[in-house]
C-alpha cells in the first residue's frame, strides 16, 4: 500500500510540476503567477513526503519529515498570497509579510533541529511494517509541534477568511468560482483532520495537495461557470445603450432589453414580433441575410437617427437557432458630424457661407446657368478698421451681422451669399432679380442702423455680370471689387458696375508696376523743368517734373503712372531718384558759375512714411556740395495735415539747415487761415485753377488778392502756377504776385532745352 501511494505521489508531483512550467511560459498574468507558485510548492511537498516514506535510515527519515513540514508551511504561504490576490479583499504590507516569513522560518528551524532534539515529533523505536515493507513513521508529537500546528491553522484561517468574505459580498453569478476554490481547500483540511483523528501511519491528505493545486488552476484560469457567462451576457445586453431584440427560429420574441421597449414604445412583445414579421415579409430565417440599414424615428417630439442591423444565430452544427435586431442610436454622431460640416462651410460669426464653400456652391450654380444669367455683387465697408478702433470690436461685429441679415433679406430663389473675409461679403444672384434701388435702400438702412451721429457707416457695392462661366469664382469677386475702387471717396455713389475698361485700367496699373523697376534701372525716367519767372521777366529757376520716356511707347504722361506709383508705394523710389538728378544738375550749374538759380522738387505724401526726409535731403546737399537754398522743397497741404505736429518740426529742421520750403497747390484743396498762421513755409504756390470754372470770378479774384496780401504780410514769397494768359499776368502783377509759372511763359521742357533757352542766351 505504501509503495503504491509513494509511486502515485511522485507521478502526480512530476505531472503538476511540468504543468506549472508550461503555465509559466504561456500566461504572465499576476493571478496565474500566484497559482504557479502553488503548483510548484504542492508537488515539492508531495515529493518530499514520498521521500520520507522511502528512505531506509532513521536520520534521513527525520530529516525528510522536517523538510516536509517546512515546505508545507511554504505551500500555505503561497496559498495565502494567492487567496489575497484572487479575492482582492486585503493587501499584506511589507512588515506583515516579513513577520509571517520570520515565523515560518522559526518553525522550519525547529523542524530541522528536531533531528537532534526530538522536541517536535518522535519516531517509532523501529520501522513500521506495511505489507512486508518497512518505513519510518511518527509515533508521537512533542510540545513544539503545537507551535507548528498553530502556524498551520492560523494560515488556514487567513486563507479561508477572504474567500468567505468574497462569497458574501460578490454578486450571485460570481460566487460559484469562489465556492469551488473554498471547497478545494476544505477537502485538504478534512483529509488532514481525518489523518490526525484516526492516527493513521501514512498521511493520505498529502495527495490532496496536488488535487487542490490543479483544481485552483482549473477553476480560476480555465473554467467559466455557465451562469456567469449567461449573467454577464444578459447584463451586458440589458445595460447596452443599443436596442437588442432576440427571436427564436419561429419568430417569437425571447428577449428584449429596456432600450428596445423604449425604441418600439412597447409594453409587451407583440410590437417586436410584428416588426419581425414585417421585415421577414414571409421569408424563412434561412432565406434572410445579415444586413444593415438606417432608420429615422421621432422620440419625445425629437428626430432620432438609428443604425439598424439584423444578424442570424447558429449553433455549433451551423444550424440556425434564432436571430436578433440591434438598433444603435447614432443621433449624437449625426448631429456632431452635421455641426462639424456646418463649421467647415459656414462663417462662425454670421452663420452664412464662408469663402471656400461660397466659391464651391457658386461654381456649381453658375456652370448650370446660361451665360449672363447671374451677377456677382460684392460689398466693402469704407474704412471698416476705424469702426473697430473707434467703437470697439463688438460694434464692428454688429455691423457685420447687419450686413449678413441684409443679404438674407435680399436673397431670392437661386441666390448664394457668403462672407469672403473681414468686412467683405458677396451674393451671387440671377441678374434679372438684381434691383439697384432695393440694394441702395438696404445699404442706406444699414448705415442708419449701424452708424452714429458722429460716424456714418458707408457700404459700397461692386457688380460683375457673369458672362464667362469658366473663370474662377474668386476672379469674379475680384472684378466686382475692381468696380468698387472706381467709387473712391464718393458718398453719393454706392454701387458701381464692372466693365472691360476697369479691367484694362487694372491691367495697365499692373503693367506700370511691373515695368517700373526696369525703367528706373535703365534711366527711362528723367526730369523736365518748367521755368519760374519773376514779375520783371527774369528766369529764377524751375520746377522739376518727372517724365517717363518709354523705349516702345514713347513719352508716358505723368497722369498715367504717378497715381499708380502712389497707390503701390513706389513713388518714394521715383522721387528719391528725381531728387538726386536735381541735385546733380545743381552741382553742374555750380561748376559753371550758375549759382543764382534754384530747382523745386516735389515731395509726395507717401514719402513722409517711407523715407527720412531730413536725412535724405541733407545727405544729398552734402554729397553734391550744393547750397540748400538752391534746392526748394514743395509739399502739399494733405501731407502736412496728416500729422501736423510732426511735419511742423520737420519743416523747421529743414529751414534751419537752409532749405526753402514751399506749400504746393494752395487753394486747390481745403486750405484754411490756420494753415497760413501755423505753418511757417517760405513760399506759397497758388493754383490759378482757383479762378477758372467759376461763375463768381470777381469773388474769386477778391479772395486771391486777399491770400497774396496776407502772404506778403506774413513774409512769404508767392508763386502762381498755371498762368496761361497776359490778362492773368497783369492781374497777378497788380495784386502783388512775385513769381509766375505756367504755359504763358513756357511748358515743361527737357533740362538741356531749358539750359539752352535761358542760360546760353
Amino acid at each position: 500500500m505504501r509503495n503504491i501511494y509513494t509511486t502515485l505521489l511522485l507521478i502526480f508531483a512530476v505531472a503538476i510540476f511540468i504543468c506549472s512550467c508550461v503555465i509559466g511560459r504561456r500566461d504572465k498574468r499576476p493571478l496565474t503567477k500566484a497559482i504557479r507558485y502553488i503548483m510548484i510548492a504542492a508537488p515539492c511537498t508531495m515529493a518530499i513526503y514520498a521521500a520520507a516514506l522511502i528512505v531506509r535510515t532513521q536520520f534521513w527519515a527525520e530529516l525528510m519529515y522536517a523538510v516536509y513540514y517546512t515546505v508545507s508551511d511554504v505551500l500555505l504561504i503561497c496559498m495565502l498570497l494567492y487567496a489575497l490576490k484572487y479575492t482582492n479583499v486585503y493587501e499584506m504590507r511589507a512588515v506583515q509579510k516579513a513577520a509571517l516569513y520570520s515565523v515560518v522560518a522559526v518553525d522550519g528551524l525547529l523542524m530541522l533541529l528536531n533531528v537532534f532534539t526530538e522536541k517536535v515529533f518522535i519516531f517509532h523505536c523501529g520501522p513500521v511494517e506495511d505489507a512486508g515493507t518497512f518505513f519510518y513513521g511518527i509515533a508521537e508529537r512533542g510540545g513544539l509541534y503545537n507551535f507548528h500546528r498553530l502556524i498551520i491553522y492560523g494560515m488556514v484561517v487567513l486563507i479561508v477568511l477572504p474567500l468567505v468574505i468574497k462569497i458574501v459580498k460578490s454578486p450571485t453569478m460570481y460566487r460559484e468560482k469562489f465556492w469551488l476554490t473554498l471547497l478545494s481547500l476544505m477537502i485538504i483540511i478534512a483529509a488532514n483532520v481525518l489523518y490526525l483523528v484516526m492516527s493513521l501511519e501514512i498521511d493520505f491528505s498529502v495527495l490532496t495537495y496536488g488535487i487542490m493545486a490543479l483544481a485552483i488552476y482549473y477553476f480560476n484560469v480555465i473554467y467559466v461557470p455557465q451562469g456567469l457567462v449567461e449573467g454577464l451576457l444578459s447584463s451586458s445586453i440589458k445595460n447596452m445603450d443599443d436596442s437588442v431584440v432576440c427571436f427564436d427560429i419561429e419568430g417569437n420574441c425571447v428577449y428584449a432589453n429596456s432600450v428596445a421597449y423604449g425604441f418600439f414604445k412597447a409594453e409587451s412583445t407583440e410590437p417586436f414580433e410584428d416588426y419581425y414579421r414585417e421585415w421577414m415579409n414571409g421569408r424563412q430565417l434561412s432565406e434572410a441575410e445579415d444586413s444593415e440599414w438606417k432608420e429615422t424615428r421621432e422620440v419625445n417630439s425629437a428626430k432620432r437617427y438609428y443604425d439598424v442591423s439584423f444578424k442570424r444565430l447558429c449553433d455549433s452544427s451551423n444550424n440556425y437557432v434564432g436571430c436578433f435586431f440591434k438598433m444603435h442610436d447614432e443621433t449624437d454622431e449625426v448631429e456632431k458630424l452635421a455641426t462639424e460640416r456646418f463649421r467647415a462651410t459656414h462663417d462662425r460669426l454670421t452663420g452664412i457661407y464662408n469663402r471656400e464653400h461660397f466659391y464651391d456652391v457658386v461654381r456649381d450654380v453658375v456652370r448650370k446657368a446660361d451665360p449672363g444669367a447671374y451677377c456677382m455683387v460684392c460689398s466693402d465697408i469704407k474704412n471698416f478698421k476705424l469702426v473697430n478702433d473707434i467703437f470697439g470690436i463688438n460694434v464692428g461685429d454688429e455691423v457685420l451681422l447687419n450686413i449678413a441679415d441684409a443679404l438674407k433679406r435680399l436673397a431670392r430663389p437661386g441666390s448664394v451669399y457668403g462672407r469672403l473675409s473681414g468686412d467683405r461679403f458677396a451674393i451671387c444672384m440671377p441678374k434679372e432679380r438684381f434691383d439697384p434701388d432695393v440694394f441702395s435702400n438696404e445699404i442706406r438702412r444699414i448705415g442708419e442702423k449701424s452708424g452714429t451721429a458722429t460716424y456714418r457707416i458707408c457700404v459700397h457695392l461692386g457688380v460683375y455680370d457673369i458672362v464667362d462661366r469658366d473663370i474662377a469664382v474668386s476672379v469674379m469677386c475680384d472684378r466686382a471689387y475692381m468696380a468698387i475702387k472706381t467709387i473712391k471717396a464718393s458718398l453719393a455713389d454706392v454701387i458701381a458696375h464692372y466693365d472691360e475698361g476697369i479691367r484694362e485700367s487694372s491691367v495697365s496699373e499692373q503693367k506700370v508696376s511691373g515695368e517700373f523697376g526696369t525703367a528706373l534701372e535703365e534711366g527711362q525716367f528723367c526730369f523736365y523743368l518748367q521755368p519760374q519767372v519773376s514779375v520783371r521777366g527774369k528766369i529764377l529757376g524751375g520746377e522739376a517734373l518727372v517724365r517717363w520716356i518709354h523705349p516702345e511707347r514713347g513719352m508716358i504722361p505723368p497722369g498715367e503712372f504717378i497715381g499708380i506709383l502712389e497707390n503701390t508705394g513706389l513713388i518714394c523710389k521715383l522721387d528719391t531718384y528725381i531728387w538726386e538728378l536735381a541735385c546733380k544738375k545743381l552741382r553742374e550749374w555750380k561748376d559753371k558759375g550758375l549759382t543764382d538759380y534754384h530747382i523745386s522738387v516735389n515731395i509726395s505724401p507717401k514719402d513722409f512714411y517711407f523715407a527720412d526726409i531730413y536725412k535724405v535731403f541733407t545727405g544729398l546737399a552734402e554729397k553734391y556740395e550744393i547750397k540748400p537754398q538752391n534746392l526748394r522743397l514743395e509739399i502739399t497741404e494733405s501731407a502736412i495735415m496728416s500729422d501736423f505736429e510732426k511735419q511742423l518740426v520737420l519743416i523747421q529742421r529743414l529751414q534751419e539747415y537752409g532749405f526753402m520750403v514751399e506749400m504746393d497747390d494752395f487753394g486747390s484743396g481745403y486750405s484754411s487761415l490756420n494753415m497760413l498762421k501755423d505753418m511757417p513755409v517760405d513760399t506759397l504756390k497758388v493754383d490759378m485753377g482757383f479762378l477758372r470754372q467759376t461763375s463768381h470770378e470777381e469773388r474769386s479774384r477778391t479772395i486771391l488778392k486777399m491770400i497774396i496780401s496776407l502772404s506778403k504780410q506774413l513774409g512769404m514769397e508767392v508763386v502762381t502756377e498755371g498762368v496761361e494768359t497776359r490778362e492773368q499776368v497783369d492781374f497777378l502783377t497788380e495784386i502783388g504776385c512775385d513769381t509766375f509759372q505756367g504755359y504763358y511763359f513756357a511748358k515743361p521742357m527737357p533740362v538741356s532745352e531749358f539750359e539752352q533757352k535761358y542760360f546760353e542766351r
